[in-house]
């Protein structure tokens, strides 16, 4: 039996880390909740790239509509901030046909801002010279000078930041210029002002030993299923390691494995090992999620209805 939604009612939030079946849920409790499903990961949003990055097939899905998925050619940029203005609007539009949301993936920063709110400084990002200044002032002393001058006049933000990471130190200071305000001042103010829409909070998870089965699984299916060939067609259309989309997982293996720079053999065990690492870092930041109910996925729960069933018994008894 399949459950009709009356606004308002929760956004269902489904995240985990790699490998642990948040796909087949997601479409398990679409079905019932006759809901839609927004992509809350970051590389499926690129053409091309179908198989690397796990996007869900048109037989997976059955006709239950995934948004931002497909969408960008896999050399544009796209962040966090244009994925959470993105999100919003179908978001509005999905609630607005009478159909329930669920917003399902692995990037942790796409929750967190969904959540939270993120700041966007007014010019920063745009004043390219600016950019282009502090940028040059790095690369001139391996950023020391840049990274005292953080620590004057936001040292929350330069606690928080990596004295390596160049883009962040960078983006700290670039605000800071561009507003005469402390970066760490501005989050804190758009957080206050964050009014986001009710959630219920999952996150599916397994046990290391099982996790890592599944991901070097995983890896190996997707490499049978065409990975390299994936690959060889990005680097004939032009593709290089410094386009967007070649930040995802095993990308960068596929592409020298096209160029005979690597083995197969290889090329998957980096894949696995960095696909491994990542799961790692994902469930560190699922951790510090607050409310968020975890679910076992050790089992294969995303294909068991019981576990559908536990997740719609936290939703309101009017949201229906």
């Amino acid at each position: 039996m399949s459950l009709t939604p009356r606004p308002p009612f929760p956004v269902l939030l489904l995240a985990g880390p790699t490998a642990t079946g948040k796909t087949a849920l997601a479409i398990a409790l679409a079905r019932r909740l006759k809901a839609e499903i927004i992509s809350a990961d970051s590389m499926q949003i690129y053409r091309g790239c179908a198989i690397g990055t796990a996007q869900p097939t048109p037989e997976e899905l059955g006709g239950i509509p995934c948004h931002l998925v497909n969408l960008l050619e896999p050399d544009q940029p796209w962040c966090v901030a244009d994925w959470l203005r993105a999100a919003r609007r179908t978001a509005q539009e999905i609630q607005g046909r009478g159909r329930a949301v669920i917003i399902a993936g692995g990037t942790g920063l796409y929750f967190k801002a969904w959540t939270d709110g993120i700041f966007e400084a007014p010019g920063a990002g745009r004043k390219t010279d600016l950019r282009a200044r502090l940028e040059a002032e790095w690369d001139a002393d391996g950023g020391k000078t840049l990274g005292d001058r953080l620590r004057r006049v936001d040292p929350a933000a330069a606690a928080r930041v990596h004295p390596n990471d160049r883009l962040r130190v960078v983006r700290a200071l670039e605000v800071y210029e561009s507003t005469g305000q402390a970066l760490t001042e501005l989050q804190a103010e758009g957080r206050r002002r964050h009014n986001p829409p009710a959630a219920l909070r999952f996150v599916l998870c397994a046990g290391r030993e099982e996790l890592y089965r599944r991901i070097n699984e995983r890896v190996l299916e997707m490499m049978r299923r065409g990975f390299e060939e994936e690959g060889r067609r990005l680097l004939a259309s032009g593709a290089t390691e410094s386009w967007p989309a070649m930040r995802a997982l095993g990308y960068p293996q596929m592409l020298r494995l096209a160029r005979g720079e690597t083995g197969w053999e290889a090329a998957a065990a980096e894949t696995q090992q960095l696909s491994r690492r990542y799961a790692k870092q994902q469930m560190v930041l699922f951790r510090q999620w607050p409310g968020a109910v975890w679910l076992d996925s050790g089992r294969g729960c995303e294909k068991n209805a019981g576990t559908v069933e536990k997740m719609l018994e936290f939703y309101p008894s009017d949201g229906f």
